[in-house]
């Protein structure tokens, strides 16, 4: 099964809508990084937008996010006002939902008023248990 959104143009209205594909069943971790997240400040009636690093770990349970889809999701955020905190706890849920497997998000937002915030959130079913030394 290839991904809807794999290999043509997006139309807008589809940004949001997370693909996946099948995973290997010898895939054991799978670790996204990016810097191309923005989301607004809840607090400030201007656009003040916030930007974020991110990671994203799962262990595929059957499967995978494809990540074309994925930058499209993230590119969501930009027009939307919202806590780091928040924002960490809703993407865990949405990656979370489209795999059926364990998502932890860490957020990183660049430095406002000379404090960096970071966030982490843990959603979706528990694997598999860990193997001893893991």
């Amino acid at each position: 099964m290839r991904p809807a959104m794999l290999g043509r143009t997006v139309l807008a209205e589809e940004y949001g809508q997370l693909d996946t594909f099948p995973a290997d069943p010898a895939q054991t971790l799978v670790e996204l990084c990016g810097d191309e997240l923005t989301a607004l400040c809840p607090e400030v009636a201007a656009f003040q937008p916030d930007f974020y690093r991110w990671t994203v770990r799962y262990r595929p349970n059957q499967l995978c996010i494809e990540t074309k889809s994925l930058k499209l999701y993230l590119l969501t955020w930009h027009d939307q006002r919202i806590f780091a905190e928040h924002l960490c706890a809703r993407i865990a849920r949405d990656l979370a939902a489209a795999v059926g497997a364990e998502v932890t998000v860490r957020l990183t937002q660049n430095k406002r008023g000379g404090i960096e915030t970071t966030a982490e959130a843990v959603a979706g079913p528990a694997g598999p248990p860990a193997a001893q030394g893991e």
